[in-house]
């Protein structure tokens, strides 16, 4: 269990990389600039993850560093606090991460993992109801924070689709005695939860980045790992559009494959995209580069993991975790101590008695030529969305000006708009015809904007 939990927080998410070249295709629109801006708030936020538009023009925003949700009025003027970090209060946010995501389209939902609830929320800034969380075993607590997993809708039948990872569960620990290698599957679930039934099936299949980790303890027990730098490699993603179809866009050749209220899939044509050859000395300078980031965040690492605990000492499922440099004279690298829920860390209190694993700073190890694609990708993980007159938004690779494209693509699979975002916005989420974006001023303040899509 333990070497799960370090795994959980080592193995790297990057971005994926598709190759494919398909027959003729119409001309891609050309590229335009977003609408005008409407509204900006002027709170400060420290992130703007998610924005979602309730009736009335008002807008919940998700300011998940805070750990806290806004409502705001239709001209973002002023706003409401409707959960807080504030354990006293009586819509507390918790500990982690929440997830906020539209809801019949005239309120939102808020998904708090640390109270394991999804709360209902009126336009008017109140909770309207409370449901159960799917059970955790179907990918649960993880696959629901969205971000690069894709962002949680529900179908036309009322069911939760979200991202399931394949888990690959370790059984004892690895072997003292050599190498052991942790490969887990480039394949993962899009799901499907019934909440009448309280039942979860498999909606689709969908490409995810690969990753190799190799696990070694030396004579002293230690742990060491090394951790492949893969460049992007061949994947898909996904949304759940306005009319409750699961959209899965094909990373290989560019394409939308539609799940409809039937149960049947559908395909739209292959879409059109400027695929880029990569030389051989592109390829080596994205190894190159794909190292060095990512050595950077393994070093990064031990401040990181106890972050993550927000100061509490508190990890997943109740369990206490400290994480500290190895002392002096111990062979370095870092020591995470774990106790059972309630435990004091002596046993005393039933949580059982401390146990404690101790590894180096993860060393990042070059991924080979062959692991590079041919072709850039036309985009990569967590770069699909849904607005809501029924289109899909997919952030591509491609760069104008510093900035990238994103294609906007119909109900029926069709390439019909490009635009750009100025500089230093973000999508956090759609209205009727507008988009809601995140964006950081010169101070480092984080604010609202509401623009027009045309």
């Amino acid at each position: 269990m333990t070497t799960r939990i370090v795994l959980s927080l080592l193995l790297p998410a990057s971005l994926g990389l598709a190759a494919g070249l398909g027959a003729q295709t119409p001309p891609a629109p050309p590229v335009r600039q977003i609408g005008a801006v409407t509204a900006v708030s002027h709170d400060s936020l420290s992130a703007v993850t998610t924005a979602v538009e309730v009736a009335g023009g008002r807008i919940y925003v998700n300011d998940i560093i805070n750990h806290r949700v806004l409502l705001y009025d239709s001209t973002l003027g002023s706003a409401t606090v409707v959960a807080d970090s504030d354990p006293a209060s009586p819509n507390a946010y918790g500990a982690r991460p929440g997830t906020l995501m539209p809801f019949h389209h005239d309120s939102a939902l808020f998904i708090t993992p640390a109270s394991l609830s999804m709360l209902v929320l009126s336009p008017a800034g109140q909770i309207a109801r409370v449901m159960a969380m799917p059970p955790s075993g179907g990918g649960g607590i993880p696959a629901l924070i969205g971000s690069i997993f894709g962002t949680p809708g529900f179908d036309t039948q009322g069911r939760l689709v979200y991202f399931s990872p394949i888990r690959m569960q370790m059984r004892g620990p690895p072997p003292s005695d050599g190498p052991f290698a942790m490969d887990p599957p480039d394949s993962a679930y899009v799901v499907r939860f019934n909440f009448a039934t309280r039942t979860l099936d498999t909606a689709a299949v969908i490409h995810i980045p690969h990753s190799h980790t190799m696990l070694n303890r030396d004579d002293r027990g230690q742990m060491h790992i090394a951790i492949t730098a893969f460049p992007p490699s061949t994947l898909d993603d996904w949304a759940v559009a306005a009319d409750g179809r699961l959209a899965v866009v094909r990373g290989r050749d560019y394409h939308v494959d539609w799940l409809g209220s039937d149960g049947n899939w559908t395909s739209s044509p292959k879409m059109t995209f400027g695929w880029e050859r990569l030389g051989d000395e592109q390829k080596a300078a994205l190894i190159d580069s794909m190292a060095t980031v990512m050595q950077a965040n393994m070093d990064s690492l031990p401040a990181r993991m106890q972050r993550a605990d927000g100061g509490t000492g508190n990890a997943a499922g109740g369990a206490r975790t400290e994480t500290h440099q190895a002392a002096p004279g111990a062979g370095g690298g870092m020591v995470m101590v774990f106790s059972g829920p309630g435990g004091g860390g002596d046993g005393a209190s039933g949580g059982g008695p401390p146990r404690s694993v101790q590894f180096n700073v993860p060393t990042v190890v070059k991924a080979a030529a062959a692991d590079v694609p041919d072709y850039r990708p036309a985009f990569g993980q967590g770069s699909v969305r849904a607005d809501r007159d029924g289109n899909l938004w997919v952030r591509t690779t491609t760069i104008v000006d510093g900035r990238p494209v994103y294609d906007i693509v119909n109900s029926r699979g069709e390439l019909t708009d490009r635009v750009q975002l100025p500089q230093f916005r973000t999508i956090a989420g759609f209205g009727n015809g507008v988009v809601l974006l995140g964006v950081r001023d010169a101070n480092g303040v984080m604010h609202l904007e509401r623009a027009r899509i045309r």
